[in-house]
Parts: C-alpha cells; sequence; structure tokens
C-alpha cells in the first residue's frame, strides 16, 4: 500500500519513473588507489582506504532515489558504511559543527547530525559499487536530493561553519541545459 502511495506520489509530481540509475563515465578512475581523507576539526587525521572501510560494520539503505530532473528510481538498495562510524575513528573535536563531503571540487556542508546519518556507499544492489555509478565510494543521505548524493567522495573535513554548497550549484546549473536540449 505505500509503494502505490509513492508510485502515486511521484507522478503528481510529474517524476517519470526509471527501473535503474543512469550511467555517468567518470574520466577519472581511482578505484584501484582509492583513498577518503578525513581531516579539519578532528583529533586523528585519516587516510582510509578501501579495505579500511570494508573492516568496518556494513550497513543497508534502501531509498527512493530521485533527481531534480524530474525521474526517481524507487528503492534503490545502497550498502555501505556508517560515516558516523567513521568519523568517530576520527574523533571530532568539540567545536565542529559541520561536515563537509567532497569529490574534488563537488562539495556538499551537512550539519554533525545529518553527517552521521550518511552512510559511504560501496555496494549498489548487492554489487561493488562500480566507477559510472559513483565507486568506489558514494555518500548517500536518505532523503536526500540527487545532488547530495556525491559520486567519487574522496574527502571529509569536519569544520566549525558550513562552507560553499558546489553540489547544489554545480546541479542546479546544470538545469537549464536539460530542459533547452529536451526542446529540440
Amino acid at each position: 500500500m505505500g509503494e502505490d502511495h509513492n508510485s502515486e506520489e511521484r507522478s503528481r509530481l510529474g517524476h517519470n519513473i526509471r527501473e535503474s540509475l543512469p550511467v555517468h563515465p567518470n574520466k577519472d578512475s581511482r578505484s584501484h588507489s582509492y583513498s577518503l581523507s578525513l581531516d579539519g576539526l578532528v583529533q586523528n587525521r585519516l587516510t582510509l582506504t578501501l579495505k579500511d572501510l570494508e573492516r568496518l560494520p556494513q550497513y543497508d539503505l534502501t531509498d527512493d532515489f530521485t533527481c531534480l530532473e524530474g525521474w526517481t528510481v524507487p528503492e534503490v538498495r545502497w550498502s555501505g558504511v556508517s560515516l558516523e562510524d567513521v568519523l568517530s575513528l576520527a574523533e571530532p573535536l568539540p567545536e565542529a559543527q559541520y561536515v563537509q563531503a567532497s569529490a574534488g571540487d563537488f562539495s556538499l556542508p551537512l550539519s554533525l547530525e545529518e553527517g552521521g546519518r550518511a552512510l559511504l556507499a560501496t555496494h549498489l544492489g548487492g554489487e561493488v559499487l562500480s566507477v559510472e555509478h559513483g565507486g568506489p565510494v558514494r555518500l548517500v543521505i536518505r532523503g536526500g536530493q540527487c545532488f547530495m548524493q556525491i559520486k567519487w567522495l574522496d574527502r571529509v573535513e569536519l569544520r566549525r561553519t558550513a562552507d560553499a554548497n558546489t553540489a547544489k550549484t554545480i546541479a542546479l546549473g546544470r538545469l537549464p541545459a536539460i530542459a533547452s536540449a529536451s526542446d529540440k
């Protein structure tokens, strides 16, 4: 019953339902030498490899993935590590209030509480997360907008204040191009 309601809600919002996430190639494939940096207002600066993350407790998260482009993939199943577990290894300092999650210049500020609820996904649908879907590690936030699900995550910085939300700026900057392309 809840699933029917979700489908009706997505239809009402004008969302197209897709079977799977689209593939977006990444020219900078570094999965073989992946590392995640944790720094900023922490007691222990860390550089974690994929093997380090695999040693931590693993969790599943199933959620609809909705894009600003107007489509939804229902019930996407992610697996990986809790960002809260990773942050606890770094031991945040008391003045840390924000998590700045980044992949290159694509960056998202989250409150420490929001960041603690995020998943560092290493698997999608039971399979190792491909580079085309944001692997080896993708930030996943339950109910978060598409631009919050940061592909190719390579840095987590703890901060006193939030830094720029370039993820949202970049994503919204793509929308006019999408709209004009569909008019042709």
